[in-house]
């Protein structure tokens, strides 16, 4: 056995294994995930139909980086 069979051997293992996880990893995200359920409900609902002086700011730098201004 030379040198390249036996980084091929290696190599291939390593493949496998990296193939195991990435097929695994869902399995093991979704066992916990069931007390933290989304629920898409807002925290505050109230909060969102306010307008105040933040909020503006805000919202008036985002349409600047959306649509910069043509000169």
């Amino acid at each position: 056995m030379n040198y390249t069979d036996l980084v091929t051997i290696v190599l291939s293992f390593t493949a496998l294994l990296l193939i195991r996880q990435i097929l695994l990893a869902p399995r093991r995200t979704n066992e916990g995930s069931e007390e933290d359920e989304y629920t898409g409900r807002a925290l505050d609902p109230e909060s969102l139909s306010r307008v105040d002086e933040q909020s503006m700011r805000d919202f008036n730098r985002l349409l600047g980086d959306s649509f910069p201004e043509e000169e």
